[in-house]
């Protein structure tokens, strides 16, 4: 590992919370650098026990997007020109498994026996009005219920035995509930793990609860003065994992203890929005040629599904380049300041920053962990499918960082000094983007893979 840098403890209240490192970029090279105060004070908010998490449906997560907004207004942005304001409202629709009765050739089968998904909310079949196949042992399993999903159709599968660890899989899976932003197809499958291959009697009673939730990504404008319909976007996401319920007994006094239970995501990733955040109000002050576009993203813990819609919904060809921010509040193990980006081959995106950056004697370093596939974790995936320039941008040592999706990723667990460096960094690599100096080529498109009907 680098050599980290010396560590000092801030002694003003407001920074009482952590050790930070001390600061290495030269912010001469902005005119108005970006600030430790600044920074601090939106890390504060973000990653407060109040916000309980940030979990989508919660009160936490709309005060979130209210500060968010609010801080867009105050900075001076403008709302997106096809929305009627910062928010991006769409609705998430869950449909989530609740009873189910299964009699197979005169046999009541447990319920630990089967697993269920689809977007049928009540139904009640027979042999003759449901298609039914047999998984043998030696079948693929996950190839025949890909297949029966991409099918649609009502469908019952006879699971052998045999593959009882990956049903059990599905089972925990399915019982999640599929969550979608568009219509499903009224189809369900219903899996049963059983000895029996084959069927002369069926009765099958089920329900399926549909939930519908609103949800928002906020979305902020900076118009460019001479290129207003070209975007570099800054984005981030806003959600996190909520609580857990946990009591444990406490030794001396046999009473129940509540530990910390509020997963509040201080690194994933209220340092990304701090930073989406603090980028705006930083370019805010200056006239871009280009239009920036800020973007904090909903549902992202759920399956990407903010940007998803996000995505969806916009002209993704005059999205230029976007800056996806994720867990930048560690030290990375290329030093304090310093940081990585996913996919760093797939456009020439990092080479452009890195010109840039050269003249503070800085880099972007490719991302050091491929065996974990983090271009297709985060937001920037969504973008990047239809050919954006889309990269995520990071400082976390992912093979070593115990607070991965812990309560324990708080803010006494990160270094914001490091973090505000950073920040300035992006802001200073972005210039040849922001003043259309650069154009970053085009990511290729991914091939499009068949939507899945039932779940």
């Amino acid at each position: 590992m680098l050599k980290k840098s010396s560590i000092i403890a801030l002694s003003c209240a407001v920074c009482s919370f952590a050790v930070f490192s001390v600061s290495t970029f030269a912010t001469s090279t902005l005119s108005t650098p970006i600030t430790l105060k600044s920074v601090t004070a939106d890390m504060e908010f973000l990653a407060s026990d109040d916000l309980k998490g940030r979990k989508i449906g919660t009160l936490g997560i709309t005060q979130t997007e209210n500060y968010i907004e609010q801080q867009f207004k105050q900075a001076g942005l403008v709302p997106l020109k096809s929305l009627n304001s910062y928010k991006q409202t769409f609705n998430l629709i869950t449909f989530t498994p609740k009873t189910i009765e299964v009699t197979l050739n005169n046999e009541l089968i447990a319920n630990s026996d089967i697993t269920f998904t689809g977007a049928l909310e009540t139904f009640n079949w027979q042999q003759s009005e449901v298609k039914q196949q047999v998984v043998a042992a030696n079948d693929d399993l996950s190839a025949i219920i890909k297949q029966v999903n991409i099918q649609g159709d009502n469908t019952v599968l006879l699971v052998n035995s045999q593959h009882k660890e990956l049903f059990q899989r599905y089972q925990n899976h399915f019982a999640t509930g599929v969550k979608t932003t568009s219509a499903r197809k009224q189809s369900a499958l219903v899996m049963i793990l059983t000895e029996q291959m084959s069927i002369t009697q069926l009765a099958i009673n089920a329900v399926i609860i549909k939930s519908k939730q609103q949800l928002n990504n906020v979305i902020g404008v900076i118009p460019g003065t001479e290129k207003p319909d070209e975007f570099v976007t800054f984005s981030a996401h806003h959600d996190h994992l909520g609580t857990h319920v946990l009591s444990i007994e406490d030794d001396a006094t046999h009473n129940l203890v509540k530990p910390d239970n509020i997963y509040n995501g201080a690194n994933d990733d209220a340092s990304g929005v701090t930073a989406v955040l603090n980028l705006a109000r930083y370019y805010s002050k200056h006239k871009p040629k280009r239009s920036i576009m800020f973007v904090t993203f909903t549902a992202e813990e759920s399956g990407l599904l903010g940007s998803s819609y996000f995505i969806n919904d916009i002209n993704s060809e005059s999205i230029i380049a976007m800056l996806n921010i994720e867990m930048i509040g560690k030290a990375s193990e290329f030093g304090p300041g310093k940081f990585w980006m996913t996919g760093y081959e797939r456009s020439n995106l990092a080479s452009i920053l890195n010109q840039q950056l050269q003249l503070n004697k800085q880099q972007i370093y490719a991302d050091p962990y491929p065996k974990y596939r983090l271009f297709y974790r985060s937001d920037n995936a969504s973008l990047a499918k239809v050919g954006v320039p889309a990269h995520s941008i990071s400082s976390t040592q992912m093979s070593n960082d115990h607070d991965y999706h812990q309560v324990s990723d708080n803010l006494a667990s990160l270094d914001l000094v490091q973090m505000t460096d950073i920040i300035n960094a992006i802001a200073f690599a972005s210039k040849p983007l922001i003043d259309a100096q650069q154009t970053p080529s085009r990511i290729e498109k991914a091939i499009a893979k068949p939507t899945g009907l039932i779940f």
